[in-house]
């Protein structure tokens, strides 16, 4: 079986093909060790990286801020995260790599900014 999976632990985000045997595994394409432990965790447990973003509220230039998970979510929980970061209203100004919600639903896992925005 082959998969083709993004990896997104580094700003390289490397695109790597798996082949999947029933004694081992062959990862092509990683650039570092972080994309092997990111493809044993998505391709074992179905989980990835979530990304979305929160509305902003104070800031003339922008309306929304991406954010992303810190590790990787069950994507079975993907529509409660979503409900849960709706009602998040985030003020100016914001960092990149900014806590913007800890903890999300027991998860252990904290939502993070993907951009730094300023005040106006």
């Amino acid at each position: 079986m082959i998969k083709t999976s993004i990896c997104t632990q580094c700003n390289k985000n490397c695109v790597m093909d798996i082949y999947i045997n029933k004694e081992n595994i062959d990862i092509i394409g990683n650039e570092c060790d972080k994309g092997l432990s990111y493809i044993e965790k998505i391709d074992y447990e179905n989980k990835k990286v979530f990304t979305t973003i929160v509305r902003i509220k104070g800031s003339k230039n922008h309306n929304v801020l991406p954010v992303k998970s810190s590790d990787v979510i069950d994507e079975s929980l993907w529509i409660e995260c979503s409900k849960a970061l709706s009602r998040i209203y985030v003020g100016p100004p914001v960092k990149l790599g900014d806590i913007i919600c800890k903890n999300i639903l027991n998860t252990g896992t904290d939502i993070l900014s993907c951009r730094t925005i300023e005040r106006d």
